[in-house]
């Protein structure tokens, strides 16, 4: 007799109840890049697609790297996961929060000496982005890309 298969994380079922909703799919392919990226956003890692191509091979290895670059971006496009640009071109993502569609739920900041990316509630940025849209009006989107600066780690003293 086998094991009862264990029950999806929350964010995973929320994310597949969503996708349902919207008269999508859901492959094996899609749980699997879900079940990465919420594993991912668990422990605040900050996978692209590569990594979570990577990742995807080593739980479904018949689901193709291509398959899984297409279900990135329908996925993104579905609200389902949310995407955030780096500096130096990378593109990392995220569950989407049902709440607010195309979120992350926060904003990032990120190191342009050693990389490292820390995710940061999105109301830091409230005072900026009010003053942007008074002076300029320009509306700031933080949940997109990631401020570029140097963490505490690679300041020199």
């Amino acid at each position: 007799m086998q094991p009862a298969p264990t029950p999806d994380p929350p964010r995973v079922s929320s994310a597949v109840s969503r996708l349902r909703a919207a008269g999508e799919r859901v492959t094996p392919a899609r749980y699997a890049v879900l079940r990465v990226v919420d594993a991912a956003d668990r422990t605040d890692e900050h996978l692209t697609a590569e990594e979570i191509g990577a990742r995807v091979a080593q739980v479904e290895p018949s689901v193709h790297r291509a398959t899984v670059y297409r279900n990135l971006t329908s996925l993104v496009e579905t609200g389902v996961l949310s995407h955030v640009h780096l500096g130096g071109s990378a593109t990392v993502y995220h569950l989407a929060e049902p709440a607010v569609e195309h979120s992350s739920g926060h904003a990032h900041v990120q190191c342009h000496s050693c990389g490292r990316v820390l995710d940061v509630p999105p109301d830091t940025f409230e005072e900026v982005a009010e003053r942007l849209r008074r002076d300029l009006g320009f509306a700031l989107d933080t949940g997109h890309a990631a401020l570029l600066g140097t963490c505490r780690d690679c300041q020199t003293p």
